[in-house]
């Protein structure tokens, strides 16, 4: 990893000589909140494993979710989400990683949804099932000995940009970024293959699992056919 000082932000990214853009990755601001959030719709949630079980209604409550609104608006309250946009597509976002950080505090709870909205949706409720499982007994603080930590809570590429290293290159400056604020550790509930993937390049471990196949709910297995996706695991690294 490359030293702090040479951190600095706009920054444009190095692409290939065939492709016709112009990347350039800066700290997310309180007024691109509502872009990230439609950004994340289209290219985050409806890829997410869950989410492909189809199990949420078609309302417009279900397809714009008030709490993930929320956490993305606050989230961006702060210099530490990262956004990406290219210049020669009318300098629209084509990739985010929403960070934030997080103090340790005494009987801190391990997984506490961001929302108190009462509309939980099915789908809704699984996902918070499997943070809450994946979450249960692991405590980051204490096994990276910090008072401060980092999640990486969000992290997109738009479809059209993948396989040029993008995500590896927002973890890589979100991590940078953990280092330069003394942050002890990051985190991450890599719920998708692919988050897991960019996560274990970057030196992530694997502190708890949650197989699919074998995940219960009411009773039943419903995450035993997500295709593409086996596990999801609760990843950290000391900085």
């Amino acid at each position: 990893m490359e030293e702090q000082s040479t951190l600095t932000f706009p920054l444009q990214l190095e692409q290939a000589v065939d492709r016709q853009q112009t990347l350039t990755v800066d700290i997310a601001q309180p007024d691109d909140g509502q872009e990230i959030f439609e950004f994340l719709l289209q290219h985050f949630f409806p890829l997410a494993p869950i989410r492909q079980l189809a199990l949420y209604d078609e309302s417009e409550e279900a397809k714009r979710p008030e709490w993930i609104e929320d956490i993305v608006l606050d989230c961006v309250q702060t210099p530490y989400s990262l956004v990406v946009r290219d210049s020669c597509l009318h300098n629209q976002i084509v990739a985010v990683a929403i960070n934030e950080f997080q103090k340790h505090v005494t009987n801190h709870q391990l997984y506490a949804p961001k929302s108190n909205n009462p509309a939980q949706i099915g789908v809704g409720r699984l996902h918070k099932s499997v943070l809450e499982a994946i979450n249960r007994d692991v405590d980051v603080f204490a096994i990276y000995e910090t008072e401060t930590k980092m999640e990486i809570g969000a992290l997109a590429v738009d479809g059209r940009y993948c396989r040029q290293g993008l995500a590896t290159k927002l973890v890589d400056l979100s991590l940078r970024i953990a280092k330069a604020h003394g942050v002890g550790a990051v985190w991450t509930e890599a719920l998708s293959a692919y988050t897991a993937k960019v996560a274990f390049k970057l030196g992530f471990e694997v502190l708890k699992s949650v197989t699919y196949e074998d995940f219960r709910y009411e009773g039943d297995l419903p995450l035993a056919n997500i295709p593409g996706h086996s596990v999801g695991l609760l990843m950290a690294r000391k900085i």
